[in-house]
């Protein structure tokens, strides 16, 4: 079985099979990198864009070949990326896989999966423009996504959701897809990983440095929960301007050292982070299924969230964490000033049964079962 996926550049195969050189890749794609190696039945191959690239480069990362192909540096959303199917056309044509896999709405893979095979196509959808943007401030210019999403979802045929909330979301998006909701796995350095016991007095959250993520609001409740022997750690990036107005923030909470930031850290650095923590804060606004979340849950952190989309959906399905009441900064402070003072995540069976469960839901192995029966349906109907 040969199957293409489409997606964005990881960030570790650019600072890894690349040697660093600066190929277009800006975020983790973590849930990309979980996946690999893939089964060895399946002959996977990736292909990304290279903004700026003059020639055509492969090169080989967690198992499989990446292909990163040429385009503009700049200006593909102003033609609602009318052009990247010849972008892709080539390696397309080269492997003809028997499935194409698009990996978001938000850029063009999606939209190309389905025009390099119309009939042998699956767009998979983690968040949401559309559905985003009914809750947070955003750009201009996301109003372009936006309509490339909805010429994408429209005529689909196959689409893959990350969540259950990601599913309700899609559906009035592509009414003529048949929507499969399979989960990401996570990376196995969190699925081997012992959590840790507990007792460290640290609040963690993993994530963009964003108002949809929540950061200001996770800052100004864990000031609010009046825990002045335990810290606060954030490791994500943002914007210039988002991380400087959340180091301000930090000032004007005086949270001084129990404050600290890390822009980025690899796997292993963060299930070591995670075992030397207790509570796992992201109050995020809206969300889909959060990989760090999941992450989180699978060492034994004990979540708090706003009781909204996947958060609340995970928090709820597995019977571990605190919700507090959707986007009410004061609930939230005292929800975690509760666990804060609770410690509920010291309940060693429900953290043995929560373990089990992850690491069951959230593995490859299963993960891939599920992808490749989607893979062979699509094949059978085409």
């Amino acid at each position: 079985m040969r199957i293409l996926w489409l997606c964005s550049l990881p960030l570790a195969v650019q600072q890894s099979a690349l040697g660093g050189e600066n190929h277009g890749a800006q975020v983790a794609m973590s849930w990309i990198l979980a996946h690999l190696p893939p089964p060895p039945e399946v002959d996977l191959h990736i292909a990304c864009l290279w903004p700026g690239g003059t020639q055509r480069k492969t090169v080989e990362f967690g198992g499989v070949p990446f292909h990163l192909m040429p385009c503009p540096a700049h200006g593909r959303a102003l033609t609602l990326f009318q052009r990247d199917t010849g972008f892709f056309r080539p390696v397309f044509d080269e492997l003809r896989p028997d499935v194409v896999h698009g990996w978001g709405t938000e850029d063009s893979f999606g939209l190309v999966a389905r025009r390099l095979a119309p009939a042998r196509h699956v767009i998979g959808i983690q968040g949401l423009i559309t559905a985003y943007r009914a809750r947070v401030p955003m750009e201009r210019r996301t109003l372009l996504t936006e309509i490339t999403e909805r010429l994408t979802l429209r005529p689909a045929r196959w689409v893959v959701a990350e969540s259950a909330y990601s599913e309700r979301a899609a559906r009035p998006l592509c009414p003529r897809a048949e929507i499969t909701v399979i989960e990401h796995p996570l990376r196995p350095e969190f699925l081997a990983a012992e959590p840790g016991d507990g007792s460290a007095k640290t609040v963690l959250f993993v994530g963009g440095v964003s108002e949809r993520k929540g950061i200001s609001d996770a800052l100004r409740g864990f000031a609010a929960a009046e825990a002045a022997d335990w810290s606060l750690r954030v490791v994500g990036s943002g914007t210039p301007e988002d991380e400087a107005r959340m180091h301000r923030l930090a000032a004007e909470l005086r949270l001084g050292a129990r404050f600290a930031h890390d822009r980025g850290l690899a796997a292993p650095e963060i299930v070591a982070l995670m075992q030397r923590s207790a509570i796992f804060l992201l109050p995020t606004r809206i969300d889909t299924g959060p990989t760090a979340l999941k992450e989180a849950l699978t060492m034994g952190l004990w979540p708090v969230c706003y009781d909204n989309t996947g958060p609340g959906e995970y928090l709820r399905a597995f019977r571990f964490g605190s919700l507090a009441r959707d986007l009410e900064p004061g609930d939230l402070a005292t929800t975690l000033g509760q666990a804060l003072a609770e410690r509920p995540w010291r309940d060693q069976e429900s953290r043995a049964q929560l373990r089990a469960a992850t690491r069951r839901l959230f593995a490859p192995a299963e993960i891939w079962r599920q992808l490749q029966d989607l893979y062979r349906k699509i094949g059978a109907a085409s």
